[in-house]
């Protein structure tokens, strides 16, 4: 059988049950701040700001290049990248200002383009490149239309460009050096 409490000593008991989770409380916080603050020196501790290009940070996720006050948001650094891709004659006032197409077997390559280029165009929409099963638009390659980039996998690094269409073939450090291109990032 339970012991009858008197008020004094229920009182007691929540005063103790209180500073028990208010410690437990405290020792969260402080233990989440401090993980923080050490997941965060050094970058993961496998990058050395002093050794990036000007310019350039890492976040821990992405490298962000910094323009004045617009930010660039990239996975790969320039370095880590093929910057002696051909095929390439387009340039950032070939997508300012105009509605962008984009078809991207890449995960991440959409949004990759979109983060960078997003603030100049018009808009950016995902299409499909011909036919496909996605409930998308489908979209060509024909002369004077708004470009459409089509974004692939391949073990093989290329740009090819075709009437609007660029055709980015390889992963996201192509994906990453088209956009270095674009932007006029060295």
């Amino acid at each position: 059988m339970k012991r009858i409490l008197s008020l004094e000593e229920l009182a007691e008991k929540e005063k103790k049950r209180k500073r028990i989770s208010g410690i437990v409380i405290i020792a969260l916080l402080v233990l989440s701040s401090l993980g923080f603050a050490l997941s965060s020196v050094g970058n993961g501790g496998n990058i050395n700001n002093s050794d990036l290009k000007e310019g350039f940070n890492y976040n821990g996720q992405n490298w962000v290049y910094t323009s004045g006050s617009q930010k660039y948001y990239f996975i790969n650094h320039p370095d880590e990248i093929n910057t002696s891709l051909e095929g390439m004659t387009m340039s950032l006032a070939d997508f300012a200002s105009k509605q962008i197409y984009i078809d991207s077997e890449l995960a991440g390559g959409l949004q990759e383009v979109y983060n960078n280029l997003g603030v100049y165009a018009e808009k950016i929409k995902e299409v499909c490149y011909g036919s496909c099963d996605r409930d998308l638009p489908e979209k060509e390659c024909s002369a004077g239309a708004e470009p459409l980039i089509i974004i692939r996998e391949n073990e093989t690094e290329s740009f090819v460009e075709k009437d609007n269409c660029l055709f980015i073939n390889g992963n996201m450090k192509t994906v990453d050096a088209f956009l270095y291109k674009v932007l006029g990032i060295n």
